[in-house]
């Protein structure tokens, strides 16, 4: 019985001193490798959506390069033609309901006046990808900031709203149902055709 003790006790000593501390060193060297190894791959994502980022950003810059580049004319001399008349009026100008940038590049809808389906929606694709800064960079910031980054959900949003508004400002009224049923239906269009290019690039 006394040698069984003896034993115990022995046994007891040794992994106190020499079993235990090494169970701990494994241990710890064990952990220490699960976290580098959680780090090189957590290391690894981070470089991988970098780099999917990166091929994003420049997707996208190519985007907006080719919308701005193929723009009409006709936008471009509406964008013009709105300028000069703004400076001619002393900077002043109306930023109500009624104003977007959709005006400054020449969008008018209805029966007399009004465009065709084909350049409103030339001019809706070309509003979504403008850098307002520099095409209208002779408005307030504080007005263009509110729009948004091109091709961002902000500019999507107050572009599809801003045409849903003016639908509704007008609805019922006498005179104006084909200018509704052209704001809404290019409202339509538009959301349609641009939310999957802004969803492919909100990731940036």
């Amino acid at each position: 019985m006394d040698e069984f003790i003896i034993f115990l006790v022995v046994l007891l000593l040794v992994w106190f001193l020499y079993w235990g501390p090494k169970a701990q060193e494994a241990r710890a060297e064990r952990e220490r490798i699960a976290a580098a190894e959680r780090e090189r791959i957590a290391a690894a994502e981070r470089e991988r959506r970098a780099a999917e980022a990166e091929i994003l950003r420049v997707e996208r810059d190519r985007v907006l390069k080719a919308i701005r580049i193929d723009a009409p004319g006709f936008i471009l001399d509406a964008r013009l033609d709105f300028e000069r008349e703004y400076r001619n009026s002393g900077g002043e100008g109306s930023f109500g309901q009624e104003m977007s940038p959709l005006v400054c590049f020449g969008y008018r809808v209805g029966k007399t006046n009004g465009r065709t389906e084909t350049e409103r929606h030339q001019i809706l694709k070309y509003a979504i990808a403008a850098d307002l800064d520099v095409t209208l960079k002779f408005l307030p910031a504080t007005y263009r900031s509110e729009w948004g980054e091109p091709l961002s959900r902000t500019r999507l949003n107050r572009i599809y709203q801003h045409l849903n508004n003016l639908a509704d400002l007008r609805d019922g009224r006498r005179n104006y149902e084909i200018a509704v049923s052209q704001w809404r239906a290019d409202a339509r269009w538009f959301h349609t055709q641009q939310l999957p290019l802004v969803e492919k690039f909100s990731a940036i």
